[in-house]
C-alpha cells in the first residue's frame, strides 16, 4: 500500500458526536462532517476494526448501487433488489463499504443533487457503523462518463494518447478529481491501463491510451498522480491483468487472452507496474481468462495465481483490489452467483462490485466465514486495506461536502478552458488528399450527418455556416440514409461522423453506417469523414479523401474539430494506434504516430472564373438550373461570371439571371452591365448584359469601372471607355479583398487589348497596398500575347488557362477553334496553391477554371 496522504488528526471524536452532527445534515446547505479519528492511521484502523461486527466487516467488502436521487427517495427497484425502499436503507441494511453512481440509478442528475445524495448516504453510513462510505463512479471521460455537464468533460484516454502529453493527462485527472470530490465522489474507477493492441476490441478501444505499452504506462502513471495527489481522490487502474487484446466483450462473454508470458510481460504488465510505482490506491480486476498466467480457465477476478501470485507477490501491490462488476457474463458463466464472491475473496480480492443478487452474495460470504471456509482473519485483511484507504483519502475526518462550494469547483470556466486546450491538441488529421482542409472562412451550407452531429453543427453555425443536421446514429435506417443523401445534394459540403462503423458484429450489424458514408462519397460532392470514436473506422472508406479522428464526442472535442476544419488551429494529434487496412488487416493504412498538419496562419480561398454563355452545356442553350448545378460543382467561395444575360431579349426570358443563381446557390451577387439598353417596348425591363460576381462572403461594396472596349458587337470596332469592369469588395478575416471581373475584347484586337491592360492596371493601382487583389475573367487571346505582359507583371503570382475549345454556333468565328483564356490571377499577398480546369463538368464553348488560393493572416 502506498504511503497515506499526510493528515493531522489531532481531534478525538466519538461516534455519538458524529451521529449528532449528521442528524440534520441532508437538509443543510453546508456541512463540515466529523467522525471518529485518532492521531495515527494504524491506531484508528485497529480500533475501528476491533469494534466492528462480522456483519459490518462483510458489508465493507461490497460496493453496490441504489436507485434514487436522494438518500431518502423510496424506489420500487430498491425494494425488489434489496428488500428496502431507499438508498439510505440499502446502505444501513448491508452495512455497505461503498456505493457506485450511474445515470440509470438517478444518481447523477446535476452537481447539487449529487452532493446532497452523497451527504445523505454518508449520514446513513455513519449512523449505522460510524464508518464513511467510499462513493465511486466510472468517470473515465471521453466515451465513458457518469457525471455529465455542467461538470467539465475532458477528452478521453485515446485522445490524451494523441496529444502525447503526460502533463495534460495529469491535468485532466487532477481537475476531474477535484470536481468529483466536490460532489462527494471519493473514488474514480480510472484510468484504463489496458493496452489496446486489438483493433477489433469491442469493449476497450478508445478507453485505452494507446497500443504502445510505454505510452500507456506513462499516461497511466500521470493520471494516477493527477487523481490522487492533485485531485485527492482514489484512483483505480483497470482492468488487471490487461483487457487490451480481446475481440470479446466481457459484459456478454468470456474473453480469452492468448498472450504468452513473455507477451504479457512486454505488453500488458508495464502500465500496471507504472501505476503501482506512482502510488495507485486501487486496482480493478478483469473478467478475462489468461491461460499463460493461470491454466485453470478461471477468469482473473477469481484467479489466485493472478491476483495473489502476480499482483500481490510479484508486483508487490498491497492496496485495494476491487472486482469489475459481478453482473458481467465473463465472471458468471463458470460459477453461480453465491460462489463467485467467495472465490474472488479467496483469489485476493478486497471489494466486490455490484453482485447480481446483493442479498445472496452478502449472506454467502457471511455463511462462508461462519462455516470456516473463509477465515475472519482473511476478511480482516481486506477490511484493514479498505479502512486505511478511507482514512488516507480524508473522508474519515471530512465525510461531507460543502454544498456552497460545489458551483465554485465544478465546471468552472477555467476548467473548461483547460479541457479545450487538451482537446485542441488531440484532433488528428489522417488524410487530406483533396487539399480540402483547412476550409475557407466563407459561409457555406454544410450537412452534418452521422453519430451525434448536433454539437459539431452548433460549432459550425457559430462560424457562419448554415448547418443542416441529420442524426443517423450508429444504426441508420434506410429512410435516414436517403434523407441524408438528399440533403448532401443541396449542401456545399458534408461532414459525416462515424462511431464504431467497423463493428458489424455488435454495434452496427447491417453495416448501415458504412452504407451511409459510402453513399455520401458516391455523390461526388466534397465529404469529410470523421471517426468520432475508434479511428479504425476510416479503413472502411477507401474513396474518402479527407479523414480525421477525434476519439470522442465531448463538446470540447467537437469544438476542436470545428477549429481544425476552419484552420483556426493546426491539427496536432498523432495516432496512438496503428490503423490496419481493410479488407486486408495485414497491411497498414496509417501507422502509429501518423498525423498530418497545416499552417493555421494561412487562410484558404477558392475562386473560379466561369462564362455562362452556353448555359453549361454543349448545346449552347441557356438553362438556369443546369448552370446553377455546374456552378455548385465548382465548390468555390467566389465565382466571376462572364456573359451574364439579365433581361436580354428572349434568351433570359426576362429573368434576373444573376439574382436567381445567387438564390439557388445561397450566395451574394454583384452585377455590372456591359451593355445597358432601352427596353424593346414599354413595360418591359431594361435590357442588360454583363459580368457578375457570386460570393459566399457578403459584398461590402460593388463598382462598375469604365474600361476601353469595343463600342458594339457589330462589325464596327471603335474603342471607347464603357462600363463593364466589375469590382466587388469583400472582407475575409479582417483583410480587404478586391475581386475584379471582366469579359474583354471579343474581337481579339491586340491594340484594344493593350488599352484594356493599361486601364486595368490603373484601376488596380487605386487600392491600398496591403489590400488583396484577384482578377477573374476571360480573354480571347493567347496568354503569351505581348500586350498582356503588363497585366501578368502587375499580377505576379499565377494564372490558369483553359485549352482551345471547338467553336459552336454562337462563337466567333463560327466553326474554327478559338483560343479562349479563362483566368484567375492574383496580386501580392495571395498564393496560388493549385489551379485547374475541372474535367468532370459539362463541356461548353468556354471552360471554367478554379484556383485554390491562400493568404497569410
Amino acid at each position: 500500500m502506498p504511503a497515506p496522504l499526510p493528515l493531522r488528526l489531532t481531534r478525538r471524536q466519538s461516534l455519538g458526536l458524529a451521529a449528532a452532527a449528521v442528524a440534520g445534515s441532508v437538509a443543510g446547505t453546508s456541512l463540515a462532517g466529523t467522525t471518529t479519528a485518532y492521531a495515527g492511521t494504524d491506531r484508528w484502523v485497529r480500533e475501528t476494526l476491533r469494534r466492528m461486527s462480522l456483519e459490518q466487516k462483510v458489508g465493507q467488502l461490497f460496493v453496490c448501487y441504489a436507485y434514487g436521487p436522494t438518500a431518502d427517495t423510496a424506489d420500487a427497484r430498491n425494494t425488489s433488489l434489496y428488500g428496502v425502499a431507499t438508498p439510505a436503507d440499502v446502505v444501513r441494511k448491508f452495512h455497505l463499504g461503498g456505493v457506485i453512481y450511474f445515470a440509470w440509478t438517478d444518481s447523477v442528475k446535476d452537481p447539487q443533487q449529487i452532493a446532497r445524495l452523497s451527504n445523505g448516504l454518508q449520514s446513513a453510513s455513519l449512523t449505522d457503523s460510524g464508518i464513511p462510505l467510499q462513493i465511486s463512479t466510472d468517470q473515465e471521460y471521453g466515451v465513458v462518463f457518469r457525471v455529465g455537464p455542467p461538470a467539465t468533460q475532458f477528452p478521453g484516454a485515446m485522445a490524451l494518447g494523441a496529444t502525447r502529453s503526460a502533463q495534460y493527462a495529469r491535468l485532466a485527472a487532477g481537475l476531474g478529481g477535484r470536481e468529483l470530490k466536490a460532489v462527494g465522489v471519493t473514488t474514480d474507477f480510472a484510468p484504463v491501463a489496458d493496452v489496446n493492441i486489438n483493433p477489433l476490441n469491442p469493449v476497450i478501444g478508445v478507453r485505452s491510451f494507446s497500443s504502445d505499452p510505454a505510452l500507456v504506462a506513462e499516461l497511466t502513471a500521470a493520471q494516477v498522480k493527477g487523481y490522487q495527489r492533485d485531485g485527492r481522490i482514489v484512483s483505480t487502474a483497470k482492468h488487471f491483468p490487461g483487457h487490451g487484446d480481446t475481440a470479446t466483450d466481457s459484459h456478454t462473454g468470456i474473453p480469452v487472452i492468448d498472450h504468452s508470458l513473455e507477451e504479457w510481460t512486454r505488453i500488458d504488465r508495464p502500465p500496471f507496474e507504472a501505476a503501482i510505482r506512482a502510488g495507485i490506491d486501487s486496482i480493478m480486476t478483469a473478467h478475462i481468462v489468461v491461460p499463460a498466467l493461470d491454466p485453470s480457465g478461471d477468469p482473473a477476478t477469481l484467479s489466485r495465481p493472478i491476483l495473489t501470485g502476480i499482483l500481490r507477490e510479484q508486483l508487490r501491490f498491497d492496496g485495494v483490489v476491487i472486482t469489475d462488476s459481478l453482473g458481467m457474463k465473463g465472471v458468471r458463466d463458470k460459477y453461480g452467483d453465491a460462489e463467485i464472491p467467495l472465490r474472488a475473496i479467496e483469489a485476493g480480492v478486497d471489494q466486490l462490485l455490484m453482485p447480481v443478487d446483493p442479498g445472496l452474495a452478502y449472506n454467502s460470504v457471511l455463511s462462508a466465514v461462519r462455516g470456516g471456509r473463509i477465515s475472519e482473519a482473511r476478511i480482516d485483511q481486506s477490511v484493514e486495506r479498505i479502512l486505511k484507504l478511507k482514512l488516507a483519502t480524508g473522508i474519515v475526518d471530512h465525510p461531507y461536502v460543502d454544498l456552497t462550494r460545489v458551483a465554485k469547483v465544478v465546471g468552472t470556466a477555467a476548467n473548461y478552458a483547460d479541457a479545450q486546450r487538451i482537446a485542441d491538441l488531440s484532433t488528428t488529421l489522417l488524410k487530406n488528399d483533396a487539399g480540402l482542409l483547412p476550409l475557407s472562412p466563407a459561409p457555406r451550407k454544410i450537412l452534418v450527418a452521422g453519430y451525434s452531429p448536433a454539437g459539431l453543427g452548433t460549432a459550425l453555425q457559430d462560424r457562419g455556416a448554415t448547418a443542416v443536421v441529420k442524426d443517423t446514429g450508429t444504426t441508420p435506417t434506410d429512410a435516414k440514409i436517403d434523407a441524408a443523401l438528399a440533403a448532401a445534394g443541396d449542401a456545399d459540403l458534408t461532414v459525416v461522423l462515424t462511431n464504431k462503423a467497423w463493428d458489424t458484429e455488435v454495434t452496427d450489424k447491417q453495416a448501415k453506417q458504412q452504407k451511409l458514408v459510402n453513399g455520401l462519397l458516391a455523390t461526388g460532392r466534397p465529404v469529410i469523414v470523421v471517426a468520432v470514436r475508434d479511428p479504425y473506422d476510416v479503413a472502411h472508406f477507401a474513396s474518402a479523401q479527407t479523414t480525421l479522428a477525434t476519439y470522442g464526442t465531448a463538446a470540447v472535442s467537437m469544438a476542436a474539430l470545428a477549429k481544425v476544419l476552419y484552420g483556426e488551429i493546426a491539427p496536432a494529434g498523432k495516432l496512438p494506434v496503428a490503423i490496419p487496412a481493410h479488407p486486408d488487416p495485414s497491411e497498414t493504412l496509417h501507422p502509429f504516430g501518423h498525423g498530418l498538419t497545416f499552417d493555421p496562419r494561412q487562410t484558404r480561398l477558392t475562386v473560379a472564373s466561369y462564362n455562362i454563355h452556353a448555359g453549361a452545356g454543349e448545346d449552347n442553350v441557356f438553362d438556369l438550373d443546369r448552370t446553377a448545378q455546374a456552378l455548385k460543382a465548382l465548390d468555390a467561395d467566389v465565382i466571376g461570371l462572364q456573359e451574364v444575360d439579365v433581361h436580354w431579349d428572349a434568351r433570359s426570358q426576362w429573368r434576373d439571371t444573376i439574382a436567381e443563381l445567387a438564390a439557388k446557390l445561397g450566395m451574394y451577387a454583384g452585377f455590372a452591365p456591359i451593355y445597358d439598353l432601352d427596353p424593346p417596348s414599354a413595360g418591359q425591363p431594361r435590357r442588360e448584359y454583363g459580368v457578375g460576381v457570386l460570393s459566399r462572403f457578403p459584398l461590402v461594396r460593388t463598382e462598375n469601372h469604365p474600361i476601353t472596349r469595343l463600342s458594339t458587337q457589330d462589325p464596327n470596332p471603335v474603342p471607347a471607355l464603357a462600363p463593364g469592369f466589375l469590382e466587388a469588395e469583400i472582407d475575409v478575416r479582417g483583410r480587404r479583398l478586391h475581386v475584379y471581373c471582366t469579359h474583354l475584347d471579343y474581337r481579339a484586337d491586340p491594340s484594344v487589348r493593350a488599352l484594356q491592360v493599361g486601364d486595368t492596371t490603373k484601376i488596380l493601382a487605386g487600392d491600398r497596398r496591403k489590400d488583396l487583389q484577384i482578377l477573374v475573367g476571360d480573354f480571347n487571346a493567347d496568354p503569351a500575347a505581348p500586350e498582356l505582359a503588363g497585366l501578368w507583371t502587375r499580377l505576379t503570382d499565377a494564372w490558369a488557362v483553359a485549352e482551345s475549345t471547338s467553336g459552336g454556333p454562337n462563337t466567333y468565328p463560327a466553326v474554327d477553334p478559338v483560343k479562349r483564356i479563362d483566368v484567375v490571377a492574383v496580386g501580392t499577398g495571395l498564393r496560388v496553391r493549385q489551379a485547374a480546369v475541372p474535367a468532370e463538368l459539362a463541356a461548353s464553348d468556354h471552360r471554367p477554371v478554379v484556383a485554390d488560393l491562400s493568404f497569410h493572416l
